[in-house]
Parts: C-alpha cells; structure tokens; sequence
C-alpha cells in the first residue's frame, strides 16, 4: 500500500498520470553485428594529482559510419554506482545467451546509439591508487567531465545523453547540475534521495568485494540464475571498493538538488528495489522540484535494483530508448 500511495502523492502533487508502458520495441539478437572499442582517458589522481587513465568502453554497430554521430547527435554514456564499474554494471555478457541481451549498452548500440561506460578511477580497469576515501562523488564528477569531453571531442557532438544507476545518479545528477550544457537529456536509475546521513562515515579507504555481498544486490524472484552467477564470477574480479562514496553517503547528503538540473529528465525504478525503494520519503519532493518541466517518473513492476539486467529488463530498455529519441 506505501508503493501506491508514493506514486499517488507523486501524481497528485504534480498533476500527472504515472502508468506503466505497454509499448514494447522488439529486440532481435545482435550478436556479431556490434563493434566494441576499448578507450583509455586522461583524468587527475584523487591522491596526488597526477595523471592517470580511466578505461572507457564503447560500442556501436559495425556498419555505422561513425563520422555520422556528429549530425544525429545519438551519443550516450553511462556511470556507473558505488561497486560495479562501468563496463560490467552496463555490458554483463552471458554465454551463449541467444534471447534478450542483458547488455543495456549492446541494446542501445543495436538502436543505432554510440554508446560508452567508463570506470572511475579505483574502479574496474582503471588506474588505481591507494586512496579509497579519496574518490568522493566530486571525484567522480571529475571523470565523468574528463570523458564526456573526450568523447564530445571524439564524435563532434556539443552534448551527449547521460545515465546513472544507483551513486551514479548522485555523480551525474552533481555533474549535470556544474555542467548542464554538456547534457540533452539525463536519466537517473535508482536514485538514492534521503536528505540526511544515513551512518557513521567510513574510515578503512576500500571494502571488499565479496560473493555473498554481490548476491545480495538481487531480487532473486526478479532475476535468471545464469546472471546472478555470472555477475558475481565478473564482480570479485575486482575484490575491493573505494570508501569515498559511502563518506558522502554517510556525511554528506544532500548532493544533488534537484532545482538545480535544468535538463530534461527522467526517474526510473524498480518496484521491489531494497536499496533505493519508491517509498523513500523524499523522492515525490524531488520529482517535484526537478527544474526542466519535461520529465517523467517510470516504475517498473516485478523489478529491483538490478533492473537493467533483471527479467523485466526490456521495459527499463525502452523506456531509456524512448527517453534518449525525444527531441
């Protein structure tokens, strides 16, 4: 009954009808027909200022002329939250998989997008440091800048689309609120709203990694057991974490304010999400003050945190879609 009343209070307050989609773009499997290129960009050490690397993932179909991407203007990148990097949060890859992809990054790609994900620095395959605590959300914002500039650089593009899952809407709602004009349209995927701290900050600079700590981002009742057990074989690959995150989560929130985004943008979750539910108190206030009139609030039905990769996965796909083909 709290799930219907929050998507009630939101409708009300904002005079709106919130449903689910029924449209459903088919999607056919693009295996063999899209082409992954592997980037490595320039961003400042957290620790000490130094260069270092961020590994960036792009795809796009093998046919596209990407001299093209300049006049569309479909060019879209993907952060990543507060443990899975980028390329695995955005690009799972199951074996002999012929249905549905459970890559939201291969999707779009197949929907004629040039599409990257990039890991932040002490994530994934990106150059790591000592400094866990160092990586706050500002960090972050400081790579996502350092790549969207490298690939509007890339592709000739004024703007990208941008969407974050998780931390990643705190990082990129932070990044859009500095850097509006470098953003269309955003999206924000599970976003965790509450105005206060929520614990005692962290000291130990990283976490770890672990099985059973990675099985339990799952709604299993939601969930094909081939991904669970590949997620988690892909996630301890990388066995620790920075702290930075969950300093700001613990000590610094509010980050984002949403007066503050004045792009288009849209709010989408799953409806059995434990880490960030649709009964946080504070999100139909946020949806509410959102700053750009066109935006939308999607509930996914039968989903949970890991939506993008979950069964319902294809109505978080189109609804992105959709989102991103808006002029």
């Amino acid at each position: 009954m709290k799930k219907v009343h929050l998507l009630k209070s939101i409708a009300l307050a904002m005079g709106l009808t919130i449903g689910f989609s029924l449209f459903l773009i088919p999607w056919v499997s693009a295996q063999g027909k899209i082409a992954q290129e592997d980037h490595w960009v320039s961003s400042a050490s957290a620790a000490d200022g130094k260069p270092l690397k961020l590994y960036v993932r792009e795809k796009r179909l093998k046919e596209v002329n990407v001299g093209q991407f300049s006049s569309t203007g479909k060019v879209a990148l993907l952060v990543h939250g507060a443990t899975t990097p980028g390329h695995l949060a955005f690009d799972l890859q199951i074996p002999g998989n012929t249905g549905l992809t459970y890559s939201l990054m291969d999707y779009l790609a197949e929907n004629k997008f040039d599409v990257f994900s990039v890991d932040y620095q002490n994530y994934g395959r990106s150059d790591q440091h000592d400094c866990g605590l160092c990586v706050t959300t500002q960090v972050a914002v400081n790579d996502i800048d350092a790549t969207v500039d490298y690939i509007r650089n890339l592709r000739g593009v004024k703007q990208i689309y941008l969407l974050g899952w998780s931390w990643g809407t705190t990082t990129g709602g932070l990044y859009t609120m500095q850097r509006s004009f470098k953003i269309k349209r955003l999206v924000l995927y599970a976003p965790p709203v509450q105005k206060g701290p929520i614990g005692s900050p962290p000291t130990d600079q990283f976490r770890p990694v672990t099985i059973e700590g990675t099985k339990g981002l799952f709604e299993l009742q939601a969930t094909d057991d081939i991904v669970v057990d590949t997620f988690v074989k892909e996630a301890v690959k990388f066995p620790k974490a920075p702290n930075g995150v969950f300093f700001d989560l613990n000590n610094r929130m509010p980050i984002v304010h949403p007066r503050q985004i004045a792009v288009p943008t849209m709010i989408i979750m799953g409806s059995l999400d434990r880490a960030t539910p649709i009964t946080q108190p504070e999100l139909p206030g946020f949806f509410a003050e959102l700053a750009n009139p066109d935006k939308q609030f999607i509930i996914v039905p039968g989903a949970g945190h890991t939506l993008i990769i979950q069964k319902p996965r294809l109505r978080f796909f189109v609804e992105v879609l959709k989102w991103f083909n808006l002029e």
